[in-house]
């Protein structure tokens, strides 16, 4: 005999909502974010809806068991309070009027986001258009799915509209006032409307101020209406430069695709990272690699911000690069006018990084004899009767002999980009090089090499073919004038590298070979980075823009691989509104959550902390010999060591090694993108970081600048205070078999330097791709 039944599914919902309210937001201090958004959302609505002036004010009150959020918004009809606040999943936010009063919150958490902490919820609401009080009332011990569990009474009574939540903590939660106005301010302190944490204003500051300069300091103001690439958005460009040649921006009256735009940009040289507002609420940093190095505020209604606000939408961060990509290529034309523009490194970066060199034209450069200094618009091939030449060294007696009264020399700078620049536009003027150049003695031929010299011309000739894909290449051992290490020029389809024989980098190569094989193939691949890349880096395929295509292609090709992982990182809400509407089941919630936690979060164990002389250590035993006048911040291949296998995660080192550009802390990217992302950090690319609060963003640009890749990393402890700002770095990122390390700067070390225990933090990457025509 056979019996059978059907059991009922049980689940423990307090633990379900802890986990899934952890997963959305990144600290216990963001249930006040998110309540004082709610109240802010309902203040803009209720100045919509509402004619009669009210003094609209948030309070926030801070006890060691409770907290208190209380607002004097539009408040909630009994609709709203049972069918949106009380509803994971139904937002009441999405009708005319909220979109008119541009609301920050569209998400439909509601109540969900306090349950992650606190025990009980009390919530009294009063209705701005009605004469009744709603009071709700819930316990996290007897929440149900099943049974009716929220208490609910209305009684009559005229009072000022607005809501009052009161959040019981659960006796793991802590929350201070310090903590609190730490955590809040990059969110809440340019709102409009005053907020109170304990009494203490922590808004209404202003950060319009940035781009404004006292007039007895202005060196040069102007106003423009300037169009992207494309013509899809319009916007009013004030620019204003100081006298001590910083420059200060400030854009509005936004247009996109013929809808105006509510908000506007307020930014300044110098401020260190872009931060994203949405009608003056905060919500997380912008990654735009430009090269003024604009920071500042950037507050427009268009803006959103993903899950748990560790970042903003992929479509905000493209809206926003695209302003600020217009609105630079129209600041580089005004500063080409003006005689600050040889100052300001910004505008020399731009310009060699656009490649846009008839900007140049108030750059100076120094003219020999008399040492003066001459704009580049100055420069003919003759001038006052004399010849006029350049010379791109620095040897002194060239200098005197061609700079006299026959002739005037141009020594161009030894400093990039200025460098750059300057031989850029020489070149396009058909200024002759002074005729004391480099040049062969004399080219051994392959009788005259021994064995170790023929085995690195081999290898090297491997190197070019597989790792930079130049198919046809010569390579030479020579003896160079002026103490030259190699000389590289193409001649028909054929790219020749001369390498000088008595080069210290190249016999300290030659020793190795001899004394320790196993580390020759390793020590090459170093030489061809530091030495020889920057000087044929123009015949890399990969380096073009087609090159780049190819390049976008197959890391679109592989983030198809992993397409599951990304498209559910951050969203864990849309789980929560699936399940709230009986689309999904409850295990499926679970297992998608799980699979987001691991894309989230990235783990380093102190057991996981090693050594780079342990670990990597032929890296640490090269030796740069040369000072080969090469720009470090320029596009450089990783340092590659696909032979070595590690399991550590972060790498250190006490000392300073040249070949590392003198860092001595190494971060392991996270799993996920070294199989998504392998082929991007392979391929030559410059770093940059910028840091605040506790977020801090890589931004990684490919040699062709049509690719960006950023890695975003959350730290769980906020930067202290002065810890703001961001820099270019020299690219050393290392590849090894199964990871990819960055550098950390000296500023940063300190977060992420383990003496014991575990560190975990965020991670969030994208690439944003830049195909566009000039504006």
């Amino acid at each position: 005999m056979t019996n059978s039944s059907k059991l009922s599914f049980q689940i423990e919902v307090r633990r379900v909502l802890e986990i899934l309210s952890n997963e959305i937001y990144d600290s216990p201090y963001a249930l006040l974010r998110e309540n004082i958004q709610n109240g802010y959302d309902a203040i803009l609505m209720r100045k919509q809806l509402d004619v009669k002036k009210f003094e609209p004010k948030i309070e926030v009150r801070i006890s060691a068991s409770e907290i208190i959020i209380e607002d004097n918004g539009i408040g909630m009809n009994q609709d709203v309070v049972k069918n949106n606040f009380w509803k994971a999943g139904s937002s009441g936010k999405n009708n005319d009027i909220a979109k008119k009063a541009g609301v920050v919150g569209t998400f439909g958490i509601g109540a969900m986001a306090n349950f992650g902490v606190c025990k009980t919820i009390q919530v009294l609401t009063h209705y701005v258009d009605g004469n009744q009080t709603i009071e709700t009332f819930a316990d996290r011990e007897q929440l149900s799915i099943t049974e009716e569990c929220i208490d609910f009474r209305i009684f009559d009574e005229i009072r000022e509209p607005g809501t009052k939540v009161t959040a019981e903590l659960d006796n793991k939660t802590t929350l201070t006032i310090p903590g609190a106005i730490s955590y809040l301010s990059p969110y809440v302190k340019y709102l409009q409307v005053p907020v109170y944490i304990n009494g203490q204003l922590v808004s209404q500051a202003t950060y319009t101020d940035e781009a404004q300069v006292k007039e007895d300091n202005l060196l040069h103001s102007e106003h423009l209406i300037v169009h992207t690439g494309d013509r899809s958005v319009t916007f009013g460009l004030t620019i204003k430069i100081n006298k001590q040649n910083l420059v200060k921006i400030f854009i509005d009256k936004v247009i996109k695709d013929g809808q105006a735009v509510n908000g506007d940009i307020s930014l300044s040289q110098g401020l260190g990272g872009i931060y994203g507002l949405r009608n003056y609420f905060g919500l997380a940093p912008v990654p735009v690699g430009g090269s003024f190095n604009l920071g500042g505020v950037v507050n427009l209604s268009v803006l959103h911000p993903t899950a748990g606000r560790e970042a903003l939408s992929r479509e905000s961060i493209d809206f926003v690069s695209k302003i600020i990509y217009a609105a630079e290529y129209m600041l580089a034309d005004v500063i080409s006018d003006l005689e600050m523009g040889d100052q300001n490194s910004g505008f020399l970066s731009y310009i060699a990084k656009t490649g846009r060199y008839e900007l140049a034209k108030k750059i100076k450069i120094i003219v020999y004899p008399g040492q003066e200094r001459w704009s580049m618009e100055q420069i003919q091939q003759t001038l006052h009767g004399r010849n006029v030449v350049y010379y791109a060294g620095r040897e002194q007696s060239t200098i005197l002999q061609f700079g006299n009264e026959n002739t005037y020399l141009l020594q161009v700078s030894q400093d990039n980009p200025r460098r750059k620049i300057q031989l850029e536009y020489l070149k396009k003027l058909n200024i002759e090089e002074v005729p004391d150049k480099v040049f062969i003695i004399k080219e051994y031929t392959v009788n005259e090499l021994n064995i170790s010299e023929l085995t690195l011309l081999l290898r090297i000739t491997n190197i070019l073919n597989e790792d930079y894909l130049i198919a046809d290449t010569k390579i030479i051992i020579a003896d160079i004038s002026h103490s030259v290490p190699s000389v590289v020029e193409k001649k028909n389809e054929t790219v020749n590298i001369y390498i000088a024989r008595n080069s210290g980098a190249v016999q300290q190569v030659l020793q190795i070979y001899t004394t320790e094989w196993a580390l020759f193939a390793s020590f090459v691949k170093d030489f061809v980075r530091n030495y020889l890349y920057q000087k044929f880096s123009q015949y890399v395929p990969s380096s073009t823009k087609q090159g780049a295509d190819a390049l976008q292609q197959i890391l679109m090709k592989n983030k198809e691989l992993y397409k599951y992982e990304y498209s559910e990182m951050g969203e864990v809400e849309a789980l929560l509104s699936e399940f709230a509407a009986g689309e999904i089941g409850l295990a499926e919630v679970i297992k998608k959550s799980n699979t987001i936690t691991r894309s989230q979060k990235q783990y380093v164990g102190y057991t996981q902390v090693g050594s780079v002389e342990e670990e990597i250590p032929s890296i640490v035993g090269v030796e740069v010999f040369e000072d080969l006048g090469i720009d470090g911040f320029a596009p450089l291949p990783p340092i590659i060591r696909r032979e070595t296998t590690t399991e550590k995660k972060l790498l250190k080192t006490d000392k300073s090694y040249p070949s590392l550009n003198n860092f001595q802390l190494f971060l392991s990217l996270s799993e996920k993108i070294f199989k998504s992302q392998l082929s991007f950090f392979l391929e030559p690319h410059t770093t940059k970081v910028i840091w605040s609060m506790h977020k801090i963003v890589y931004i990684f640009t490919h040699a062709s600048n049509k690719l960006s890749l950023y890695y975003e990393i959350e730290l769980k402890e906020k930067l202290s205070d002065d810890s703001t700002g961001g820099k270019a770095l020299p690219t050393t990122t290392i590849v090894t078999d199964n990871r990819i390390f960055i550098p950390i700067t000296s500023e940063l070390s300190g977060f992420f330097d383990l003496a014991s225990g575990t560190k975990e933090f965020f991670v969030r990457y994208d690439i944003i791709a830049d195909f566009s025509e000039e504006v």
